[in-house]
């Protein structure tokens, strides 16, 4: 291979530009790189020994490298590693930073790479790939030796990305996923299927590279046995909006299982077990039939059918509980892995409710009643140790209710919806087919809690509070935790909370408020907090908390500013509701050992099925839920249109529709367009409103180059479905407008969309900023240097512009000299590094611009630190060290001046630039 194609150093380059570059950038830099490498490849010809993209890609995802084992580094472990890799001092306050709490162990690390390793390296991909192998294989044993020889050959901008490949993090704004989808458009698909990067890529490579891949028949991806499947999730669904589901397909109810997900991989020989994420635990519950100590496979491999000779299975493992003959939630605290054959009260059970793989078939493109149908027939129930999923299938709505309220009173987590010819779709959610429905998802069902805000929980990067801790009253002036809660509020509110609850947090705990184990990093006293009112699917008995309870999946449904702090629900309302029974629920033997209490207040009628949509924020995740499904549903009658409706009297064309998943129909958007008044008609004319695309296609194309009509998105219809009203046309939704729209449009906004008149909230100011710095398409508009200085002193003035922009167009870089010994004259050549690093922020406040070492380009000046203690360094050794960061091929007809730094203080305090000669480093 040829070494830019194998060069690490190249490779780290591309990141570092891709870390920097706006998003439509960062792709079109990735997929360059793909295009190029496999250009290369396909020079080879029909040769044998074809170079392959997995060892650059395996480094480029490092996250979905499932062949590569665990290092076993964390951000701190790795630090440690590095600190004596490299031989340092802990002491020293640079290394001290390194340890310390930051948002990039590889920036931090930056500074203490310098002079310690070669400012060009020569690692190869697969120097790295080796490397890395072997830290997995040795964890901490191995990982010093490895880091040694990699930071002996890997410069200092290599070692930072190397840190990022082994945190498995590389901060480029761009998914995994997205990466794989440039390298080729089915790759995600591909993985999905087998999570086996090695394979997706000779899979890819074996076929022409710009074609389709070929994949099962209904379109799913052809799986690997023994290799983990990411498994087919199940979507939100509102009650309200089941009915519409109904009326257009045939639906299966399964009973919701609260255990872990699970799929079980046999090969005829073996078995594996997989949990949700992928992890596998084949040891604890047995790779073979006769393995001592197995907890399922020595049974369930006597429930196959003789006539299976290969099987991937999916469902859910379950604790069974022998004395009870029941199963236990996740919430009752035992671990079904941790499960061992001696326990005589609990054992493992798998509960099946799909099959994926039959006999050397895929089945993820085989609808979900014949994959049903086929498990009945593949593997049979042992009580206990193996269960089919419950399922049944769904009439009426009438029918649906019933099925949700058995599961209420059996206390289960709720049901999930399947649609009868939906196909297995590894990692997908949304518009698959699959919904779920909980008591807590339906309004008004379960048990709502008025909480007291008792404390904080800072972000990661400690700018704010996203976490709250709230709790309940236990007396007079004294508060008992009872919960986190992060779920159920919008940014702009969370914001709005933080700033008004910002003045009011203390460091130290507050008289009357105990937290338990769960200490929050701020508190706040009943006086200054707000009370918020929380629902949640279950109370759980906890010792985290201080109520000795917590609630299971919280989420904030509102505030309650009308509620004073004493008005909150007590201790003592908790207790009752753990130990009672609800109304419609009976009590039941196990209740004893149960740990949780399901907060279902009450039965699920068909008023809670009709009930009508209430106003919600807007959420684009969300408001497509139903489109997803399939255009070819029955006709429904429509609702009356609105009165008031802005369309009346108007006619509007549906020309195209987006090809996303979750897409619109046209069916769909002429609805909308007939519940506002209008009239939807196929081809436009010269009385057309407006026309409708959802993207551009030709023939929108073609209308809208004669400017005849007014184009606009489809999200300006969508959003009239959500709030039910429909508003004039905003700068957003425009695709091309007519003379009149543009000019009536001028007069409300300005060039960047934003309304003269219209209040501006936190989420369209973040639109606005986008649009202006070009990130959604739109053209990007900057000032250029002469309207910046006019601006600049016609807000400031000239005298006071001038000495705040002193050093305007000016680069420079910082040369420290590097410590050698400690001793008196080290130390005190420290304490100046920090003062010339210092004066360098002073130097970019007042306008000018700092590169740092890793940063290419010419500069103006060279400043190097020094003190009237400790004289600078040798002229000879900032030219050696100026080589090395712009290379041999420098500019030597303009080098740059070398400074003493204090020329920067000396200028700002004069407010003018001084005269250079006084401050010349001596040759």
């Amino acid at each position: 291979m040829c070494a830019k194609q194998d060069s690490f150093s190249e490779l780290s380059s591309l990141l570092e530009k891709v870390r920097h570059a706006p998003l439509p950038a960062k792709e079109l830099m990735l997929r360059k790189f793909f295009q190029d490498f496999e250009l290369y490849r396909q020079s080879f010809g029909d040769a044998d020994n074809k170079p392959s993209i997995y060892p650059s890609l395996r480094l480029l995802v490092p996250g979905m490298d499932r062949a590569r084992k665990a290092y076993g580094l964390r951000e701190r472990t790795l630090a440690e590693a590095y600190i004596r890799a490299l031989g340092l001092d802990r002491r020293n306050e640079e290394v001290q930073r390194l340890l310390g709490a930051g948002s990039d162990l590889a920036e931090r690390l930056g500074p203490l790479l310098h002079g310690r390793c070669p400012a060009v390296g020569d690692l190869t991909v697969g120097d790295v790939n080796s490397r890395l192998d072997a830290i997995g294989a040795g964890r901490a044993v191995a990982a010093r030796d490895e880091l040694v020889a990699l930071i002996e050959r890997g410069s200092p901008l290599d070692q930072r990305w190397l840190v990022r490949i082994v945190l498995k993090n590389l901060r480029l704004g761009v998914s995994n996923r997205r990466i794989l989808q440039l390298y080729h458009p089915n790759a995600p698909t591909l993985y999905d299927g087998a999570s086996d990067l090695k394979q997706l890529v000779q899979q890819i490579e074996t076929q022409a590279p710009a074609g389709e891949l070929e994949l099962v028949s209904g379109g799913g991806p052809v799986l690997l046995l023994t290799h983990f499947i990411r498994p087919m999730l199940c979507q939100r669904v509102e009650l309200r909006q089941v009915g519409e589901l109904l009326r257009r397909d045939t639906y299966w109810c399964e009973t919701k299982m609260d255990g872990e997900r699970f799929q079980m991989h046999w090969d005829g020989l073996s078995f594996r077990y997989y949990s949700r994420n992928g992890h596998d635990y084949s040891d604890a519950f047995g790779r073979s039939a006769d393995q001592v100590g197995g907890t399922l496979t020595p049974m369930l491999a006597t429930l196959i059918a003789p006539t299976t000779r290969d099987l991937i299975l999916d469902g859910e493992m379950m604790v069974f509980d022998r004395r009870d003959l029941r199963f236990r939630d996740k919430c009752d605290g035992t671990d079904v892995k941790a499960l061992r054959t001696g326990n005589a009260d609990q054992r493992p059970c798998f509960c099946v409710y799909d099959v994926l793989y039959h006999n050397g078939r895929s089945l993820t493109g085989v609808p979900y009643a014949e994959r049903a149908n086929l498990l009945r027939h593949t593997v049979r129930e042992q009580f206990g140790f193996l269960q089919h999923c419950r399922r049944e299938r769904v009439r009426d709505a009438e029918h649906l209710i019933e099925l949700i309220n058995t599961a209420i009173d059996a206390r289960q987590e709720g049901v999930v919806l399947k649609r009868e010819d939906a196909p297995y779709q590894p990692n997908r959610r949304a518009g698959t087919g699959w919904y779920k429905i909980k008591p807590d998802y339906i309004e008004g069902l379960v048990v709502d809690f008025d909480l007291l805000v008792m404390g904080g929980f800072y972000n990661l990067r400690r700018t704010h509070v996203n976490t709250f801790l709230v709790g309940v009253g236990r007396g007079p002036g004294e508060y008992v935790s009872v919960a986190k809660v992060s779920m159920g509020l919008s940014v702009a509110e969370w914001q709005q909370l933080n700033q008004s609850l910002r003045s009011h947090w203390r460091t130290e705990p507050v008289d009357g408020m105990h937290c338990g184990r769960t200490t929050p990093d701020v508190w706040i006293a009943p006086g200054s907090s707000i009370v918020l009112q929380l629902k949640g699917s279950e109370l759980v008995r906890s010792d985290s908390y201080a109520a000795g309870y917590t609630i299971r999946f919280p989420r904030i449904v509102t505030t309650r500013a009308d509620k004073l702090p004493d008005e909150v629900c007590t201790l003592a309302e908790l207790e009752q509701l753990a130990s009672g029974t609800s109304g419609h629920s009976p009590a039941d033997s196990s209740a004893r050992t149960r740990k949780s209490t399901k907060l279902a207040k009450r039965h699920v009628t068909l008023e809670d099925l009709n009930a009508p949509a209430t106003v919600q924020r807007p959420n684009r995740a969300k408001k497509r839920l139903i489109a997803a499904e399939r255009t070819t549903a029955r006709p429904e009658r429509e609702a009356s249109p609105l009165p008031d409706g802005m369309l009346h009297g108007r006619d509007v064309c549906v020309m195209a529709v987006g090809n996303y998943p979750g897409a619109p129909t046209i069916d769909t958007l002429e609805r909308l367009v007939r519940r506002h008044g209008g009239r939807a008609v196929a081809n436009p004319s010269p009385a057309t409103y407006a026309i409708v695309a959802g993207r551009v296609t030709f023939k929108v194309r073609k209308y809208m180059d004669t400017g005849r009509w007014d184009v606009v998105r489809e999200d300006w219809l969508l959003r009239a479905g959500m709030e039910h009203r429909l508003e004039p046309f905003r700068p957003e939704h425009i695709l091309t407008a007519t003379e009149p729209t543009r000019m009536k449009l001028a007069k409300q906004y300005d060039r960047y969309g934003d309304s003269y008149t219209r209040p501006i909230t936190p989420s369209s100011f973040s639109a606005l900023l986008s649009r202006m710095t070009g990130e959604e398409g739109l053209p990007t508009s900057s000032l250029t240097l002469r309207e910046l200085m006019h601006a600049e002193t016609t807000l400031l003035g000239v005298r006071v512009a001038r000495r705040m922009r002193l050093f305007r167009g000016l680069s420079a870089r910082l040369y420290v000299k590097p410590e050698e010994k400690e001793d008196e004259e080290q130390a005190s050549f420290g304490v100046e590094r920090y003062r010339a690093q210092r004066e360098m922020l002073r130097f970019v406040q007042h306008g000018g611009y700092w590169l740092r070492d890793t940063e290419p380009g010419a500069v103006r000046y060279v400043f190097v630190a020094s003190s009237s203690t400790v004289d600078p360094p040798p002229y000879g050794d900032v030219e050696a060290w100026i080589d090395t960061i712009t290379g041999p091929d420098r500019d030597v007809t303009s080098p740059p001046v070398l400074l003493r730094v204090h020329w920067i203080g000396r200028s700002i305090e004069a407010g003018r630039l001084c005269n250079e000669t006084d401050f010349f480093v001596p040759v």
